[in-house]
């Protein structure tokens, strides 16, 4: 298992650290067009070179890893690929880490080392399901998220948060609609465009975290069936890929970066130790102890890499985001210090907002002030 960790490590750091050299390059360099002179342009440029080969290196790293070890154990180390990153940054790039983003690194690779503390030889071997079993269930997963993800696309913006169609139709005879220039309806069509872009983050990892599991889906249907379904699994793994990249853009045009992305990121781990648990029949550790280890280091990496990629601030203000998409019974089913929290930080960011409200109103009313005079 610790090869395989190992693998994953680097496969992720090389995906992050390539796109970082390449993207080093393309500062002297013009926008890529498919012309003789400028791909030569590119190829010559010792940089892109380097940045696409450490890149496509990481790329076939991943492959291998997903060849040798479950999804719940190689999507979860995969995100370290971000602290990576950020250590790179921080020698190469002269970008200084601040004390907690060294913090969130290393309870990340505490996480990560829990991950390798726990793993059993078993669970190395493939599922003693039968092949049609897990390409059932996997299809189904993936059947379930493109549902959702044509359902609200189609009719979310009907029911979305910025619509309140429930409460429009008990007050619409009691008090008017706000109208469409007035600060209520620009905050309520803010909103809604920041849960969009949310759910688009939730939805674009979630394609990531199956993309994964596709992947693994193809070496065990491979071991089982014939060698055709490995490259039947990566081309799925690649479509899988492509929509979520599509759904990310969405979401990063609609609203906050930092939060889309903790959002896909968040999604993408979650998923993909779904997809291994239910559909690829992976195991917990057989020890209770080994057990609380595993899921312990599932939540320092989750927990690492969210406060990397964005800070205290972008978690409690990905928590508020994630708060106004719950459906009312969502509520009852959390724990009650998580929902007392959330709570508290949905007040805060309500007063935060009628004091700017407020403050906006008074600098209206001075402005038409001085129009009277």
């Amino acid at each position: 298992m610790w090869f395989a960790i190992v693998i994953t490590v680097l496969a992720a750091a090389g995906n992050n650290i390539g796109k970082v050299l390449q993207k080093q390059a393309t500062r002297t360099l013009p926008r890529l067009v498919l012309n003789r002179q400028t791909l030569l342009l590119y190829l010559r440029s010792g940089l892109w070179v380097t940045g696409m080969l450490v890149d496509l290196g990481g790329a076939l790293l991943m492959i291998v890893a997903f060849a040798n070890a479950p999804v719940s154990v190689v999507q979860p180390v995969s995100a370290v690929g971000l602290v990576i990153l950020l250590i790179f940054s921080h020698f190469y790039l002269k970008e200084r880490l601040q004390w907690h983003e060294w913090l969130a690194a290393g309870v990340a690779f505490l996480g990560v080392l829990g991950l390798g503390a726990s793993a059993e030889p078993s669970h190395l071997d493939h599922p003693e399901i039968s092949a049609w079993r897990v390409l059932g269930a996997f299809g189904g997963l993936v059947a379930l998220l493109g549902m959702e993800c044509w359902w609200r696309h189609n009719h979310g913006p009907h029911m979305g948060l910025g619509s309140h169609s429930g409460p429009t139709h008990h007050h619409h005879h009691h008090q008017p609609a706000a109208p469409p220039g007035s600060s209520a309806a620009a905050a309520a069509a803010a909103a809604a465009a920041a849960a969009d872009a949310v759910l688009c983050g939730l939805e674009a990892g979630a394609c990531f975290g199956f993309s994964a599991a596709a992947c693994r889906t193809g070496f065990i249907l491979a071991a089982k069936l014939s060698v055709v379904w490995v490259p039947l699994g990566l081309a799925a793994s690649v479509a899988l890929t492509s929509s979520g990249f599509l759904l990310q853009t969405r979401g990063l045009k609609a609203g906050n970066t930092v939060i889309v992305c903790v959002a896909a990121a968040t999604s993408s781990m979650i998923t993909g130790v779904a997809a291994g648990m239910l559909a690829l029949d992976e195991k917990l550790p057989s020890g209770h102890g080994m057990k609380l280890v595993r899921l312990a280091s599932w939540l320092f990496i989750l927990l690492g890499v969210s406060c990397l990629a964005g800070g205290t601030e972008a978690l409690a203000a990905t928590a508020r985001a994630f708060a106004a998409c719950l459906p009312p019974w969502a509520w009852r089913l959390l724990p009650r210090p998580v929902a007392v929290t959330v709570h508290k930080l949905q007040k805060q960011r309500t007063q935060q907002q009628h004091q700017q409200q407020g403050s906006m109103g008074s600098e209206e009313d001075e402005e038409g002030l001085e129009d009277l005079v």
